[in-house]
């Protein structure tokens, strides 16, 4: 089924809304997703702050679509980005297409 969400959480936070829900996941995909998927840029210029205000910026909308093993990813590497950025970047990279892939998805099913 979904690798990342939790669709049960998705229905629970956004009260059964399903034109709010659609509208929420597609701002997810055009800015949050995008977001992370395009940091090493940022990593390679130094820009630790910003690559932290980002990760700040997404765990809390991550965590209503109950993609908490992105979370948790993103939290390991907060732990320490200097030096722990580059090692997990690719998996976070990966995770981020499975969630992306899952959310594409369910705004299918949920299409009306």
């Amino acid at each position: 089924m979904y690798k990342q969400i939790k669709p049960d959480m998705i229905y629970h936070y956004f009260d059964q809304d399903l034109d709010l829900i659609y509208e929420i996941i597609e701002l997810v995909i055009d800015l949050n997703i995008q977001d992370l998927k395009n940091l090493m840029p940022l990593y390679d210029l130094g820009e630790i702050t910003a690559i932290k205000q980002k990760f700040h910026k997404t765990k809390p909308v991550f965590g209503f679509l109950g993609a908490t093993e992105i979370n948790e990813h993103i939290e390991k590497i907060e732990a320490d980005i200097p030096n722990l950025f580059p090692l997990y970047h690719k998996d976070l990279f990966q995770k981020l297409l499975e969630l992306e892939d899952d959310l594409q998805s369910f705004l299918k099913k949920i299409h009306h």
